[in-house]
Order: C-alpha cells, then structure tokens, then sequence
C-alpha cells in the first residue's frame, strides 16, 4: 500500500510530491478532520467554564473587593 499526502483545493487533489498512478487504478482517499484552532479554543473554555461551575470547594477568609483604575486614570499616569 502506497500513501501519498497533499491537499484538496479547486475540486482538486494535488499530492505534496509528484507520484505517477497507472490509469483505472483502484485508489482509497482518506481525509483528515482536524477541528480548526477557534473549535479547540471554543470547547477548552467550555471545559474551564463546567469545572468552575461544578467545583463545590468551599472558600474561607474575608474576600475584598478590587477596584480597577478608569481609563482617565490610566491616561494620568
């Protein structure tokens, strides 16, 4: 069995390498599904987000608020 790689684009196969296949030969085409970078990103904050939701840990002390500078104060310093 013979692999060849390359890429689908214009309704077209077009091999990484040149490769002469015998006419009315029987080939198998394979194609990768990888999920693209946004659909990873998407389901790892999905993730982050159920954990957080779901963790019963209790938290002790006194919690204080923060308070973020406006943008005129940022624009001051």
């Amino acid at each position: 069995m013979l692999v060849v790689t390359g890429i689908f684009e214009n309704e077209r196969f077009i091999p990484d390498n040149p490769i002469s296949i015998p006419q009315k030969k029987k080939v198998i085409v394979t194609i990768e599904e990888k999920p693209d970078l946004e659909t990873k990103t998407v389901n790892r904050w999905r993730e982050i987000g159920e954990a957080i939701l779901s963790c019963d840990e209790e938290l002790t002390g006194n919690p204080q608020s923060i308070q973020f500078r406006s943008i005129a104060d940022m624009e001051a310093l």
